[in-house]
């Protein structure tokens, strides 16, 4: 009996351990930039009041956002950007039902540095499709560059009207945008340890039936 629950303790603890030993992995899944984020040389996306911009992405597993570059500025002389993520279902944005979104305040256009930053805190997302949406404040005059000149650009913007479309001129590159996200990746020793408890589960559970039919 004492052996029985020795066994089932050493087997817990190790299942615990080999949960616990996992090692945090950052992951790019969106970069527009090219190495060189300090100069764009890339088509202004105007970024108004009912003018929003969307980038899609991918995860292809569930992870928690950890930064947001993008190369948006302002041009006028106030006003801010709610920038965050929504779900993709879809070639076109629908409605804006943020699953996160943060309010920023883009800084001024007074050289060729367009680089807003954003360290979400808790932006945890499942394995899916998403845009990267910016909707600009009433009164905000700006624009989302495009990080080079390359194209085509495969990315959405609404006219004043509220409507989405595609842009996808070949002369129009993507905007600047670059995500880093977080996910936990077990180490290699934590299989070991997880199939080690497993087993002494299964002993543990072998002996009691014997003694069960004894």
């Amino acid at each position: 009996m004492q052996l029985n629950a020795l066994s089932k303790i050493a087997a817990a603890a190790l299942l615990l351990g080999g949960l616990a030993a996992q090692t945090v992995a950052q992951t790019v899944v969106l970069n527009t930039f090219d190495a060189d984020t300090s100069y764009l040389t890339g088509w202004p996306n105007p970024l108004r009041f009912g003018e929003d911009v969307a980038v899609a992405f991918e995860l292809d597993s569930a992870a928690s956002i950890q930064s947001i570059l993008t190369s948006i500025v302002r041009v006028g002389d106030s006003g801010g950007v709610t920038l965050g993520v929504i779900a993709r279902d879809g070639a076109l944005p629908g409605s804006l039902n943020w699953l996160h979104s943060t309010h920023v305040e883009p800084t001024s256009v007074d050289a060729f540095v367009h680089n807003t930053l954003v360290s979400p805190t808790g932006w945890a997302l499942n394995a899916g499709s998403y845009w990267l949406v910016a909707v600009a404040d009433a009164g905000f005059d700006g624009q989302w560059q495009s990080a080079t000149d390359a194209g085509p650009a495969p990315y959405a913007v609404s006219t004043s009207t509220g409507v989405w479309k595609t842009v996808d001129s070949e002369f129009t590159g993507m905007p600047g945008a670059r995500i880093t996200v977080t996910s936990a990746v077990p180490e290699p020793s934590t299989y070991g340890l997880m199939l080690a408890g497993g087993l002494l589960v299964a002993a543990a559970a072998r002996r009691n039936a014997r003694r069960q039919q004894g």
